[in-house]
């Protein structure tokens, strides 16, 4: 379990040269936005867990492994999607301006640089380990939300690191609508084709606890399913996609076609890199179906 933190410490950034190996190891990772921001601020990001978010990664390809990384938004996307109501598409209602910021339209722009200005500081975090990345920002490829979305994913195997991130899309039905990045976790987990492991990094929690995390009585479910039901609650002030509830059904519908599916805390990197490497990690491992111990 040590061995992410001996290799990091071996390794400065000149050293690391991690490279894509023919028929690796395929991971999905999902770095969620109150892992990468703060969330109470509005653009306000937490570079220490970028940077240690950005090292695990490439420890992973330096291991042979295969990765498509998806991001969220945090407080790069959440107050203001929150605030003009983005999720409900056009809606014909009247705003109070934020700044220079006057209309839902001139919203959904905001929230597309401000989530470029995030993939920007995580990319460069990859560009200082010698990490070969490409970012496919979706409201350029994707339309429509949830897991029917429409847009191809034929860029999984450019060769490189892959880089998707929650966002604001067009909608053929309401305008424009947030595609989260749970749904392109399971689109990308399910359609990509022999993934191995499909692994979510949380904000400072083990996994799914059996009673919200800052509760005293909270434990880790060390295996879950969507028969058990959730003792967490969701931060619907900060987070419209759908908090850990959303997630955890998502990976269940994810786990039906891969066979390592973990919730883990992303702030501990040796734990998202075992259950990347489909080793046993300290987390929640999510099942589609009642677990048999």
């Amino acid at each position: 379990m040590l061995v992410i933190i001996n290799l990091c410490a071996h390794h400065d950034e000149q050293q690391l040269h991690p490279m894509y190996m023919e028929g690796g190891r395929k991971v999905v990772l999902k770095l969620g936005g109150g892992l990468l921001t703060n969330k109470k601020g509005v653009c306000s990001p937490n570079t220490e867990e970028i940077k240690k978010s950005a090292r695990t990664i490439a420890e992973l390809i330096y291991h042979g492994c295969r990765v498509a990384l998806v991001h969220g938004a945090g407080s790069f996307g959440h107050a203001r999607a929150k605030k003009w109501r983005l999720i409900e598409g056009k809606v014909d209602d009247s705003f109070s301006p934020d700044g220079d910021t006057k209309t839902q339209e001139e919203a959904v722009k905001q929230v597309r640089l401000d989530m470029k200005e995030l993939n920007q500081l995580l990319a460069a975090e990859f560009s200082k380990l010698n990490v070969d990345f490409n970012v496919f920002h979706p409201h350029l490829w994707a339309r429509g939300t949830g897991p029917e979305f429409s847009g191809e994913l034929n860029f999984l195997d450019s060769g490189m690191l892959t880089i998707v991130h929650g966002d604001v899309v067009d909608d053929p039905h309401q305008g424009f609508g947030i595609l989260s990045g749970d749904d392109l976790m399971f689109r990308i987990a399910t359609e990509w084709g022999d993934v191995d492991s499909c692994v979510f990094a949380l904000a400072d929690c083990d996994g799914i606890m059996s009673h919200p995390p800052h509760d005293p009585n909270s434990i880790l479910i060390p295996n879950w399913n969507q028969s058990m039901g959730f003792g967490g609650k969701h931060d619907s002030e900060h987070d419209v996609t759908g908090g850990i509830e959303y997630k955890a059904i998502r990976a269940s519908q994810i786990s039906e076609t891969v066979s390592n599916v973990w919730f883990v805390d992303g702030t501990r990197p040796e734990r998202v890199f075992d259950a990347c490497m489909g080793s046993e990690a300290i987390g929640t491992r999510i099942h589609s179906n009642p677990v048999r111990l």
